[in-house]
């Protein structure tokens, strides 16, 4: 009302010399509701604002000044009645348009109201939102809670079974030890079975010394027979006809033996067809009987790891998707506080942009200097508008003041909250460590005893089939030898039957030739007798004669004795040959054993060292690995474990591929082997039908080659136990190798029965882990924990409300000082153009009548009081009145 009263004043021109009095006591009043005014500004105080009686404040502010301004009205229409007549009424049309726009002004602060209380509505909103995102957090941590505890569970019970493991381990250790001892009692017999095959060759070159002792008895013999025929040369003539029907005789029985040979040959063909054709079919059965295992196993195999990977993909997915829930939220958290805190660095931007004002004020007081020299003959206003400007001047250094310390507050607010939230995330880091060490340490030694395990399964399985596949080779091998082995004793059985046979018609043979050697001896006698006259009469031509046979007789039997040492060369050298091919085929035979034995075993003990050596290494590899990924997520040790699984699943079917390759080997060098006999056996045919035939050879020469056909035989005997003795050998290595096979075999079996139970064990613990996964109950450290994140999130929402408040706070603060500042240069502005046009108007005896004031607008059904709004357009003229300021109080800190 004072604003009106001096707009008034200024229009009347200076006042009389009676109004000089009153107009005083009017500022005094005045003074005193400005006092009064200016007492309840706005400005926030900590011992009189609430946020609950904020609105009565105002209320009670409204209406004192609603009070002041109508006994102003009243005093200055009882002054200024005696003068209205006066009035010109065009200041009182302008008067009016001011009063107008004010109200205008005023409904667009009801309007504004209106939108604050919108946007606390939607405030109230966000909370409530937050608040339900708040409980999901709690379930979230909840069910972490109850994963930690079916985890701890199951590492304990991976504990055991990594205890189990190493004692396995032990045992396993143990069998490579006794393997070992094996190893060194096999080349000490190696060792004694090279000194027995030296000793062999010292009797074989013994029994050669002997056969050509032998040979030269024979050579003795003949010489013998060479005398004996001298002295039946005379026999020669009458006998020529006899050998003659003889060597018939002979040719006859030397077709028939070699349609016998041809016989038998054909025998040993159709005997190896045989042979070849039941080789064929048993690889063929066997080559299938290794393939339906091979499919067996791969199937067991694929269905436990289809099992494992089903669980862990299960439980992978639920932690990822709990993860990156946790994360988004989290994420989502951190960015509205970075948009609030951006919005924070703005507004002080802002309120560093008012420093610019003052530049504004300089400029302000430069004019007011101009005008007082301009305007000397108005000093009563020009100190009235000074003690406006020091007036305005002690407000602006005041709000200043409050700005600088609420920057220091809000400063001081932004370090505390920045600071608890650090010692909040290092908390929270470190319970995090905490928890990822102890769960990286209980899975490592899950992992490490899991891995063993596995291994030793694998391995139980390995030896359990290559048992089970060599004791069934061993028994086909058996069956086939037995049957092979009868049937080579009938052939013998058959073959000795036919050589007796042939020895008793040689037999007789002989007895009928000698017979008829004594027969004819006594006809010659006789006839000699009678012919001796014959003789004597013809001796000159039997002289002559008799010397031609007898050089032709000796021309004979020269080329029979070079044909005899030729044969009987052929003969020793064709022995000879033959026993250097057996002796050297069996040393080579059992050095090439020996050697691919011991080969065999340090391959296959060097490389179960660099397969432990190796799985040791990836042991130690994926433990680094397994720290550093669970420091990070320990989510992705289910993924090591999947690898690790694989891994040794490849390296557990790469071990039975080579144990797989190491039976056929063996089995190809049984084949070998085999196939050696068949060489000797053969051997000793060929060397049984040699001896045969020289034997006939003796016969038909002289009955005193009967003692070399007996050596002969010997030597048979002595060749026969020779092979007899190869055999035992070898009938004494396929049982060890038998034996070996079958234990083998048996820990294959044994460990296909230890693994199966082990995946039943495990598909049992998985089962067992997910009921207790459902089934969890939550501990009460975890609940504490989820407790204090609860709390310090309240606290950070309750703290970001702070300052968003403050914000806002400061926000309206400036757009008063804006107002303030532009209404105050524009009254001074106006005023000082109002005086000057008025001194020229009105004429001197014209008093300062002043005017009726409006009637006042209803302030007391505003509660909320608000400055007008500089963007509206309604607010073009609000800077020609003088309304008092008023700012919102700050809102206090919570204490909670």
């Amino acid at each position: 009302m004072s604003f009106v009263k001096n707009i008034f004043n200024k229009i009347g021109g200076g006042a009389s010399s009676f109004d000089c009095s009153e107009e005083v006591d009017d500022e005094e009043d005045v003074s005193e509701t400005c006092s009064t005014e200016s007492d309840d500004t706005g400005v926030y105080s900590p011992d009189s604002f609430s946020p609950a009686n904020s609105n009565s404040d105002m209320e009670t502010r409204l209406n004192l000044v609603d009070g002041n301004t109508r006994l102003n009205r009243t005093l200055d229409v009882a002054e200024t009645g005696p003068l209205l007549g006066s009035l010109n009424l065009d200041n009182v049309d302008a008067d009016c348009s001011t009063i107008s726009n004010f109200f205008g002004y005023w409904k667009n602060l009801i309007n504004q109201e209106a939108k604050f209380q919108s946007q606390l509505n939607d405030l109230s909103k966000e909370l409530s939102v937050r608040d339900a995102e708040a409980t999901k957090l709690r379930f979230q941590m909840d069910e972490l809670q109850r994963d930690v505890f079916a985890k701890s569970a199951g590492m304990d019970r991976l504990q055991t079974e990594l205890n189990a493991a190493n004692k396995e381990s032990e045992a396993v250790r143990q069998k490579i030890r006794h393997l070992e001892i094996e190893l060194d009692n096999y080349r000490k017999r190696n060792l004694d079975l090279t000194e027995e095959l030296q000793n062999k060759t010292d009797a074989y070159a013994n029994y050669e010394t002997e056969t050509q002792s032998k040979i030269n008895e024979l050579e003795g013999v003949i010489r013998n027979l060479r005398i004996r025929i001298e002295t039946l040369e005379s026999q020669i003539k009458e006998l020529k006809e006899e050998k003659e029907e003889i060597e018939a005789k002979h040719a006859e029985l030397q077709s028939e033996r070699d349609e016998e040979r041809k016989k038998l040959a054909e025998t040993l063909d159709g005997a190896v067809k045989q042979k070849e054709e039941i080789e064929k079919k048993w690889k063929s059965d066997f080559e299938k009987l290794r393939t339906v295992n091979i499919v067996k196993e791969q199937e067991l195999l694929d269905d436990f790891e289809w099992k494992l990977r089903e669980v862990q993909q299960i439980c992978k997915k639920k932690l990822d998707d709990k993860e990156k829930l946790i994360e988004e939220r989290l994420q989502e958290a951190y960015k509205e506080a970075e948009q609030k805190m951006e919005e924070a660095q703005k507004m002080l931007g802002q309120v560093e942009a008012l420093k610019s004002f003052e530049v504004e004020v300089q400029q302000l007081r430069n004019r007011t200097s101009e005008q007082e020299r301009a305007l000397q003959q108005m000093r009563d206003q020009q100190a009235q508008m000074m003690q406006a400007e020091a007036n305005l001047k002690n407000e602006t250094k005041r709000l200043l003041n409050l700005i600088e310390i609420e920057k220091e507050n809000l400063q001081h607010i932004q370090r505390l909250h920045r600071q608890e939230l650090l010692d909040k995330e290092r908390k929270l880091k470190d319970t995090l460590n905490q928890k990822r060490n102890e769960i990286a340490m209980y899975w490592e030694e899950k992992l490490l005893t899991e891995c063993a395990r596995l291994k030793e399964e694998m391995e139980q399985i390995h030896n359990e089939e290559k048992y089970y596949a060599m004791e069934s080779v061993r028994r086909e091998k058996e069956e086939e030898f037995q049957k092979r082995q009868s049937q080579w004793e009938n052939k013998m059985r058959e073959c000795l039957k036919e050589i007796e046979c042939l020895k008793k018609a040689l037999d007789q043979k002989d007895e009928y030739y000698h017979e008829e050697l004594v027969r004819v001896r006594s006809n010659t006698d006789r006839d000699i007798m009678e012919l001796r006259r014959l003789m004597d009469k013809i001796d000159m031509t039997h002289h002559d004669n008799y010397e031609k046979l007898v050089l032709q007789h000796d021309d004979e039997i020269e080329r029979m004795t070079e044909e005899h040492r030729q044969q009987l060369k052929e003969v020793e050298n064709h022995w000879k040959s033959k026993m250097m091919d057996v002796s050297s085929n069996l040393e080579q035979v059992k050095s090439q054993l020996e050697q691919e034995a011991q080969e065999q075993i340090e391959s296959l003990v060097q490389q179960h060292r660099n397969q432990l050596d190796s799985q040791w290494d990836n042991l130690i590899h994926q433990k680094s690995e397994a720290i550093k990924l669970v420091e990070d997520e320990y989510v992705t040790k289910y993924k090591t474990l999947e690898e690790q699984l694989y891994t040794q699943q490849k390296s557990s079917e790469a071990r039975e591929i080579e144990l797989l390759k190491t039976i056929d080997t063996l089995k190809n060098e049984i084949d070998s082997k085999e196939s050696a006999m068949d060489d000797l056996q053969n051997n000793v045919e060929t060397l049984e039908g040699g001896v045969q035939v020289l034997n006939q050879e003796i016969a038909q020469q002289t009955n005193d080659m009967a003692k070399a056909k007996l050596e002969a035989d010997e030597q048979k005997r002595s060749l026969h136990e020779t092979i007899a003795q190869l055999l035992e050998e070898r009938e004494k290595e396929r049982e060890a190798f038998r034996l070996k096979f079958m234990g083998t075999q048996k820990q294959s079996q044994e460990t296909i029965d230890h693994l199966q139970r082990k995946v039943n064990c495990l598909t049992k613990l998985f089962e067992e882990v997910r009921q207790r996964y459902e089934r969890r109950e939550s501990r009460q450290e975890d609940l504490n924990i989820i407790s204090d994140l609860k709390q310090v999130i309240a606290e950070q929402e309750k703290d970001l409300a702070c300052i968003n408040e403050e914000k806002r706070y400061f926000q309206m603060r400036l757009m008063q000082l804006e107002r303030h500042l532009e209404q105050q240069s524009s009254i001074d502005e106006e005023d000082f153009e109002d005086a000057q046009s008025h001194n020229a108007k009105s004429p001197p005896w014209q008093g300062a009548a002043v005017p009726q004031p409006p009637p006042p607008y209803p302030l007391q059904n505003r509660p909320n009081f608000l400055p007008p709004n500089p963007n509206d357009p309604k607010y073009g003229s609000s800077s020609q009145m003088n309304c008092p300021i008023l700012i919102p109080p700050t809102i206090p800190e919570g204490d909670e």
